[in-house]
Protein backbone atom coordinates (compact mmCIF):
# COMPACT_ATOMS: atom_id res chain seq x y z
CA UNK A 1 0.00 0.00 0.00
CA UNK A 2 1.42 3.39 -0.98
CA UNK A 3 -0.08 6.70 0.81
CA UNK A 4 1.11 9.97 -1.04
CA UNK A 5 0.79 13.39 1.44
CA UNK A 6 1.53 16.83 0.18
CA UNK A 7 1.68 18.87 2.90
CA UNK A 8 1.69 23.06 1.34
CA UNK A 9 -0.34 25.84 0.77
CA UNK A 10 -4.33 25.89 -0.68
CA UNK A 11 -5.05 29.21 -2.52
CA UNK A 12 -7.98 30.38 -4.02
CA UNK A 13 -7.17 31.94 -7.35
CA UNK A 14 -8.43 35.35 -9.21
CA UNK A 15 -6.79 35.12 -12.56
CA UNK A 16 -7.29 38.23 -15.08
CA UNK A 17 -6.10 37.87 -18.63
CA UNK A 18 -4.53 40.78 -20.22
CA UNK A 19 -3.02 41.40 -23.72
CA UNK A 20 -0.15 43.33 -21.87
CA UNK A 21 0.63 44.37 -17.79
CA UNK A 22 0.14 47.53 -17.11
CA UNK A 23 3.40 50.07 -15.86
CA UNK A 24 3.43 51.38 -12.53
CA UNK A 25 0.31 54.01 -11.66
CA UNK A 26 -1.58 53.13 -15.30
CA UNK A 27 -4.63 51.32 -15.80
CA UNK A 28 -5.79 49.15 -18.79
CA UNK A 29 -8.70 47.49 -20.23
CA UNK A 30 -8.31 43.62 -19.37
CA UNK A 31 -9.55 40.05 -21.38
CA UNK A 32 -11.81 37.51 -19.15
CA UNK A 33 -12.00 37.41 -15.54
CA UNK A 34 -11.83 33.69 -13.32
CA UNK A 35 -11.45 31.80 -10.62
CA UNK A 36 -9.98 28.70 -9.44
CA UNK A 37 -8.82 26.49 -6.98
CA UNK A 38 -5.32 26.92 -6.60
CA UNK A 39 -1.91 26.98 -4.13
CA UNK A 40 1.05 24.45 -4.98
CA UNK A 41 0.19 22.57 -2.02
CA UNK A 42 -3.63 21.69 -3.43
CA UNK A 43 -2.49 21.91 -6.96
CA UNK A 44 0.26 18.94 -7.11
CA UNK A 45 -1.98 17.25 -4.39
CA UNK A 46 -5.24 16.92 -6.83
CA UNK A 47 -2.17 16.57 -9.93
CA UNK A 48 -0.99 13.09 -8.35
CA UNK A 49 -4.16 11.72 -7.52
CA UNK A 50 -5.48 12.77 -11.53
CA UNK A 51 -2.48 11.33 -12.51
CA UNK A 52 -2.58 8.17 -10.91
CA UNK A 53 -4.09 5.03 -12.49
CA UNK A 54 -7.43 4.16 -10.78
CA UNK A 55 -5.96 0.57 -10.44
CA UNK A 56 -2.60 1.66 -8.41
CA UNK A 57 -3.71 1.14 -4.84
CA UNK A 58 -2.66 4.43 -3.45
CA UNK A 59 -4.04 6.82 -1.47
CA UNK A 60 -3.63 10.84 -1.44
CA UNK A 61 -3.91 13.18 1.20
CA UNK A 62 -3.82 17.08 1.80
CA UNK A 63 -2.18 18.89 4.73
CA UNK A 64 -1.91 22.45 5.62
CA UNK A 65 -4.84 25.17 6.45
CA UNK A 66 -8.22 27.13 5.39
CA UNK A 67 -10.25 29.95 6.63
CA UNK A 68 -13.56 29.85 7.60
CA UNK A 69 -14.61 30.76 4.31
CA UNK A 70 -16.27 30.69 1.41
CA UNK A 71 -13.00 29.99 -0.73
CA UNK A 72 -11.71 27.70 2.16
CA UNK A 73 -15.12 25.41 1.66
CA UNK A 74 -14.57 25.52 -2.33
CA UNK A 75 -10.86 24.75 -1.74
CA UNK A 76 -11.87 21.37 0.09
CA UNK A 77 -14.77 20.59 -1.98
CA UNK A 78 -11.91 20.70 -5.03
CA UNK A 79 -10.42 18.09 -3.19
CA UNK A 80 -13.07 15.99 -1.95
CA UNK A 81 -14.12 15.87 -5.18
CA UNK A 82 -10.69 14.83 -6.86
CA UNK A 83 -11.32 11.74 -3.77
CA UNK A 84 -8.26 13.10 -1.86
CA UNK A 85 -8.15 12.73 2.13
CA UNK A 86 -8.88 16.54 3.80
CA UNK A 87 -8.93 15.50 7.50
CA UNK A 88 -6.06 17.04 8.01
CA UNK A 89 -6.78 20.16 6.43
CA UNK A 90 -7.72 22.48 9.09
CA UNK A 91 -10.41 25.23 9.44
CA UNK A 92 -8.89 28.50 11.32
CA UNK A 93 -12.08 29.90 13.18
CA UNK A 94 -9.63 32.99 14.43
CA UNK A 95 -11.03 34.93 11.12
CA UNK A 96 -7.68 34.43 9.25
CA UNK A 97 -9.02 34.11 5.51
CA UNK A 98 -8.25 31.57 3.32
CA UNK A 99 -4.72 32.01 1.17
CA UNK A 100 -5.51 33.72 -1.74
CA UNK A 101 -3.23 34.10 -5.93
CA UNK A 102 -3.70 36.96 -7.85
CA UNK A 103 -2.54 35.89 -11.21
CA UNK A 104 -2.01 38.12 -14.39
CA UNK A 105 -1.48 36.04 -17.40
CA UNK A 106 -0.24 37.23 -20.69
CA UNK A 107 -3.01 36.28 -23.43
CA UNK A 108 -0.16 35.79 -26.17
CA UNK A 109 2.53 34.17 -24.68
CA UNK A 110 0.29 32.14 -21.57
CA UNK A 111 3.19 33.47 -19.32
CA UNK A 112 1.93 34.73 -15.87
CA UNK A 113 2.30 36.54 -12.98
CA UNK A 114 1.52 35.63 -9.55
CA UNK A 115 0.89 37.48 -6.16
CA UNK A 116 0.38 35.47 -2.86
CA UNK A 117 -1.63 36.43 -0.06
CA UNK A 118 -0.65 33.86 2.32
CA UNK A 119 -3.86 33.67 5.24
CA UNK A 120 -4.36 30.66 5.80
CA UNK A 121 -1.17 28.98 4.90
CA UNK A 122 1.07 31.06 7.43
CA UNK A 123 -0.29 28.28 10.43
CA UNK A 124 1.29 25.53 8.98
CA UNK A 125 3.36 24.38 11.44
CA UNK A 126 3.27 22.23 13.91
CA UNK A 127 4.72 20.96 17.30
CA UNK A 128 6.12 17.66 17.55
CA UNK A 129 3.11 16.17 19.13
CA UNK A 130 1.39 17.19 16.36
CA UNK A 131 3.73 15.73 13.51
CA UNK A 132 3.60 12.08 15.29
CA UNK A 133 -0.48 12.25 14.65
CA UNK A 134 -0.27 13.85 11.10
CA UNK A 135 2.64 10.73 10.03
CA UNK A 136 1.84 8.06 11.76
CA UNK A 137 4.83 5.32 11.22
CA UNK A 138 4.87 2.65 8.54
CA UNK A 139 2.58 -0.30 9.42
CA UNK A 140 4.43 -2.38 6.91
CA UNK A 141 8.33 -1.98 5.63
CA UNK A 142 6.43 -2.85 2.06
CA UNK A 143 4.33 0.39 2.61
CA UNK A 144 5.51 3.62 0.43
CA UNK A 145 5.26 7.05 1.65
CA UNK A 146 5.98 10.05 0.29
CA UNK A 147 5.48 13.13 1.40
CA UNK A 148 5.42 16.53 -1.00
CA UNK A 149 6.52 19.97 0.28
CA UNK A 150 6.73 23.68 -1.73
CA UNK A 151 7.51 26.61 -0.10
CA UNK A 152 4.05 28.33 0.68
CA UNK A 153 3.81 27.49 4.03
CA UNK A 154 6.56 28.75 6.91
CA UNK A 155 7.55 25.63 8.18
CA UNK A 156 8.72 23.39 5.76
CA UNK A 157 12.23 22.34 6.01
CA UNK A 158 11.05 21.89 9.93
CA UNK A 159 9.16 19.41 9.08
CA UNK A 160 11.51 17.78 7.15
CA UNK A 161 14.19 17.83 9.58
CA UNK A 162 11.60 15.75 11.71
CA UNK A 163 11.03 13.08 9.10
CA UNK A 164 14.05 12.55 8.10
CA UNK A 165 15.02 11.70 11.39
CA UNK A 166 11.61 10.03 12.80
CA UNK A 167 10.49 8.36 9.67
CA UNK A 168 13.54 7.89 7.65
CA UNK A 169 11.94 5.34 5.59
CA UNK A 170 9.86 8.39 4.16
CA UNK A 171 10.99 9.58 0.98
CA UNK A 172 10.76 13.35 0.46
CA UNK A 173 9.83 15.44 -2.66
CA UNK A 174 10.52 19.20 -2.69
CA UNK A 175 10.12 21.74 -4.62
CA UNK A 176 11.49 24.91 -3.45
CA UNK A 177 8.88 27.43 -5.08
CA UNK A 178 9.05 30.35 -4.51
CA UNK A 179 12.67 30.38 -3.63
CA UNK A 180 13.54 30.72 -0.21
CA UNK A 181 17.09 30.27 0.94
CA UNK A 182 17.90 26.95 2.44
CA UNK A 183 21.69 25.52 3.32
CA UNK A 184 23.88 23.37 1.80
CA UNK A 185 23.59 20.53 4.78
CA UNK A 186 18.85 20.71 4.21
CA UNK A 187 19.38 19.92 0.87
CA UNK A 188 20.54 16.33 2.12
CA UNK A 189 17.25 15.73 3.83
CA UNK A 190 15.27 15.66 -0.31
CA UNK A 191 15.45 12.51 -1.99
CA UNK A 192 13.44 14.19 -5.06
CA UNK A 193 14.26 17.45 -5.84
CA UNK A 194 12.00 19.32 -8.92
CA UNK A 195 13.16 22.78 -10.18
CA UNK A 196 12.43 25.23 -12.85
CA UNK A 197 15.93 26.48 -14.60
CA UNK A 198 15.40 29.66 -12.35
CA UNK A 199 15.16 28.34 -8.77
CA UNK A 200 17.71 25.28 -10.51
CA UNK A 201 20.62 28.35 -9.93
CA UNK A 202 19.17 29.45 -6.94
CA UNK A 203 20.17 26.60 -5.38
CA UNK A 204 23.69 26.15 -6.71
CA UNK A 205 23.84 29.77 -5.46
CA UNK A 206 22.77 28.14 -1.55
CA UNK A 207 25.82 25.60 -2.17
CA UNK A 208 28.61 26.52 -4.92
CA UNK A 209 31.39 29.65 -5.04
CA UNK A 210 29.99 32.57 -6.73
CA UNK A 211 32.88 31.48 -9.34
CA UNK A 212 31.80 27.92 -9.82
CA UNK A 213 27.77 29.63 -10.37
CA UNK A 214 29.49 32.10 -12.65
CA UNK A 215 30.76 28.98 -14.31
CA UNK A 216 27.55 27.63 -14.48
CA UNK A 217 25.71 30.37 -16.06
CA UNK A 218 28.58 30.71 -19.03
CA UNK A 219 28.16 27.14 -20.01
CA UNK A 220 24.62 27.71 -20.18
CA UNK A 221 24.74 30.78 -22.47
CA UNK A 222 26.53 28.50 -24.77
CA UNK A 223 24.72 25.78 -24.93
CA UNK A 224 21.57 25.82 -22.97
CA UNK A 225 20.81 21.92 -22.34
CA UNK A 226 24.65 21.14 -21.98
CA UNK A 227 24.45 23.70 -19.49
CA UNK A 228 22.21 22.73 -17.49
CA UNK A 229 23.60 18.83 -17.85
CA UNK A 230 26.37 20.37 -15.78
CA UNK A 231 24.15 21.66 -13.42
CA UNK A 232 22.04 18.78 -13.01
CA UNK A 233 24.73 16.96 -12.17
CA UNK A 234 25.76 19.27 -9.64
CA UNK A 235 22.87 19.01 -8.25
CA UNK A 236 22.32 15.49 -7.69
CA UNK A 237 25.65 15.72 -4.85
CA UNK A 238 23.67 17.94 -2.48
CA UNK A 239 20.68 15.54 -2.17
CA UNK A 240 19.78 12.20 0.35
CA UNK A 241 22.77 10.11 0.30
CA UNK A 242 20.73 7.73 1.96
CA UNK A 243 18.33 6.59 -0.94
CA UNK A 244 20.23 5.38 -4.00
CA UNK A 245 16.96 6.45 -6.73
CA UNK A 246 17.29 10.29 -5.16
CA UNK A 247 16.65 12.15 -7.79
CA UNK A 248 17.28 15.66 -9.52
CA UNK A 249 15.03 17.36 -12.33
CA UNK A 250 15.30 20.30 -13.94
CA UNK A 251 12.18 21.39 -16.26
CA UNK A 252 13.49 23.79 -19.09
CA UNK A 253 10.20 25.03 -20.65
CA UNK A 254 10.01 24.38 -24.00
CA UNK A 255 13.22 22.75 -24.26
CA UNK A 256 12.26 20.11 -22.25
CA UNK A 257 13.36 18.65 -18.99
CA UNK A 258 16.99 17.19 -17.79
CA UNK A 259 17.11 14.89 -15.09
CA UNK A 260 19.33 12.37 -13.03
CA UNK A 261 19.58 10.02 -9.56
CA UNK A 262 22.10 8.40 -7.78
CA UNK A 263 21.24 5.32 -9.50
CA UNK A 264 21.11 6.75 -12.83
CA UNK A 265 23.98 9.45 -12.50
CA UNK A 266 24.32 10.30 -15.91
CA UNK A 267 21.76 13.24 -16.74
CA UNK A 268 19.36 12.51 -19.68
CA UNK A 269 17.42 14.54 -21.04
CA UNK A 270 13.83 14.83 -22.53
CA UNK A 271 12.58 17.21 -24.98
CA UNK A 272 9.14 18.99 -24.55
CA UNK A 273 5.88 18.33 -26.45
CA UNK A 274 4.84 19.96 -29.32
CA UNK A 275 1.76 21.60 -28.02
CA UNK A 276 -0.40 23.97 -31.14
CA UNK A 277 -1.24 26.89 -28.52
CA UNK A 278 -0.06 27.63 -25.02
CA UNK A 279 -2.81 29.17 -23.13
CA UNK A 280 -1.83 29.17 -19.57
CA UNK A 281 1.61 27.71 -17.41
CA UNK A 282 -0.06 28.81 -14.52
CA UNK A 283 0.06 24.68 -13.56
CA UNK A 284 2.57 22.90 -15.86
CA UNK A 285 5.17 22.87 -13.10
CA UNK A 286 2.61 21.51 -10.45
CA UNK A 287 1.40 19.14 -13.02
CA UNK A 288 4.56 17.67 -13.33
CA UNK A 289 5.45 17.57 -10.08
CA UNK A 290 2.59 15.71 -10.26
CA UNK A 291 3.46 13.38 -13.01
CA UNK A 292 6.66 12.37 -11.08
CA UNK A 293 5.82 11.41 -8.26
CA UNK A 294 2.40 9.40 -9.16
CA UNK A 295 4.41 7.17 -11.69
CA UNK A 296 7.81 6.61 -8.95
CA UNK A 297 4.84 5.51 -6.41
CA UNK A 298 3.98 3.09 -8.58
CA UNK A 299 7.31 1.47 -9.41
CA UNK A 300 7.74 3.25 -12.58
CA UNK A 301 11.39 4.23 -13.60
CA UNK A 302 12.82 7.54 -13.20
CA UNK A 303 13.05 8.37 -17.08
CA UNK A 304 9.59 6.45 -17.55
CA UNK A 305 8.34 9.01 -14.76
CA UNK A 306 9.89 12.34 -16.29
CA UNK A 307 8.80 11.19 -19.78
CA UNK A 308 4.90 10.70 -18.59
CA UNK A 309 5.39 14.09 -16.41
CA UNK A 310 6.09 15.70 -19.75
CA UNK A 311 3.45 14.67 -21.41
CA UNK A 312 0.93 15.64 -18.88
CA UNK A 313 2.56 19.29 -18.64
CA UNK A 314 2.01 19.72 -22.02
CA UNK A 315 -1.59 18.99 -21.74
CA UNK A 316 -2.28 21.21 -18.60
CA UNK A 317 -0.77 24.45 -20.29
CA UNK A 318 -3.05 24.12 -23.66
CA UNK A 319 -6.25 24.67 -20.66
CA UNK A 320 -7.31 27.57 -18.71
CA UNK A 321 -6.73 27.55 -14.64
CA UNK A 322 -4.07 25.87 -12.42
CA UNK A 323 -5.95 22.71 -10.47
CA UNK A 324 -8.61 22.86 -13.39
CA UNK A 325 -6.19 22.30 -16.30
CA UNK A 326 -4.76 19.07 -14.61
CA UNK A 327 -5.34 16.31 -17.24
CA UNK A 328 -6.05 12.65 -16.11
CA UNK A 329 -4.11 9.83 -16.36
CA UNK A 330 -6.36 8.33 -18.93
CA UNK A 331 -5.31 11.11 -21.64
CA UNK A 332 -2.09 10.71 -21.15
CA UNK A 333 -1.97 7.23 -21.80
CA UNK A 334 -3.65 8.20 -24.84
CA UNK A 335 -0.35 10.01 -25.99
CA UNK A 336 1.18 7.06 -25.95
CA UNK A 337 -1.19 4.94 -28.16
Amino acid sequence: MALISVCGSLNFDLVTFTGRVPEAGETISAGRFETHAGGKGLNQTVAIRRLLNDKDEVDVEMIGHVGNDAFGAQLKDTLTSNDIATDKVRVLEDGTSTGVATILVEQRTGQNRILISEGANGHTKYSDSELEKIFPPLTKPSDIRFVVFQNEIPATLEIMRWLVKNRPSFKIAYNPSPYKEVTRSDWALVDLLIVNEIEALQVLQSALTEKEVIGLQQAIQKDLIGGYKQVTAELRYLLSKKNSMAAIAITLGEKGCVFCSNELPEVQHISACSVPQVIDTTGAGDTFLGGVVSQLCTSHTLPEAVLFATRASSLSIQRSGAAESIPLYQEIRKLYE
